[in-house]
């Protein structure tokens, strides 16, 4: 059995048309786990309603707590002098939308991704799946594939500029707390900024280093 979620009673005075719908829209928006700020309810249809008709209360009823984006359905129950209680179906569109950033112009694959590219937009919820939410986020990303102009940007879309590569002559700095010494190696893989790899020194023994720019490899002890 479902027991329904009762959302409001409310005995009012001449609600009738768009008067239902905005006190449904409002009752709905109550219900919902998203700030208000970012949700909009539209497309909604009461078939059984009489729009001539000025109802004195009204409850709304729902089968189950909204938990997700999408079309709704609801009991509407209405009440009129004259005309007793009757209980209406209805239904209602909730988006939910969210800020992600999308492409300002077609991106090639192994483009880098500059601020000027890309801009944050409001979308809905379920087309910014897996997307990036500030432009800094971006910062250092290529595309790994190409990108149309308008498209949410996914981070499946793009990965980290890779500044050292496989087998790549690089520097070598190792620091400590009043030294600094540099020499050469070459890298065993490749990296990303920040990224950890391994290095072949000039010796031949193989050392760890993190990636500080294009072809540069940073040791500290």
């Amino acid at each position: 059995m479902i027991s329904a979620l009762i959302l409001l009673l409310a005995p009012v005075c001449g609600y009738a048309g768009q008067d239902v719908r905005g006190f449904v829209r409002d009752e709905l928006a109550k219900g919902l786990p998203w700030d208000g700020s970012s949700v909009e309810i539209d497309e909604i249809e009461i078939p059984g309603l009489e729009v001539s008709v000025g109802y004195d209360s009204m409850r709304l009823e729902m089968p189950k707590r909204i938990s997700s984006p999408g079309k709704v359905s609801y009991a509407l129950d209405v009440s009129s002098k004259g005309k007793g209680t009757k209980t209406v179906w209805g239904t209602a569109k909730i988006r939910v939308y969210r800020d992600a950033v999308v492409a300002l112009k077609p991106l090639k694959g192994r483009m880098l991704i500059q601020a000027e590219d890309i801009k944050v937009a409001r979308v809905e919820l379920a087309e910014g799946a897996d997307a990036f939410s500030s432009i800094d986020e971006l910062s250092g990303m290529v595309a790994e594939r190409p990108i149309n102009a308008g498209s949410v940007v996914k981070k499946s879309f793009v990965k980290p500029q890779v500044l050292v590569k496989r087998g790549e002559r690089v520097t070598l700095k190792v620091q400590g707390e009043k030294i600094t010494i540099r020499s050469s190696g070459i890298a065993a893989a490749e990296g990303p900024m920040g990224g950890t790899v391994a290095v072949r020194t000039r010796a031949g023994k193989e050392v760890l280093g993190t990636v500080a720019g294009p072809g540069e490899i940073v040791i500290n002890f």
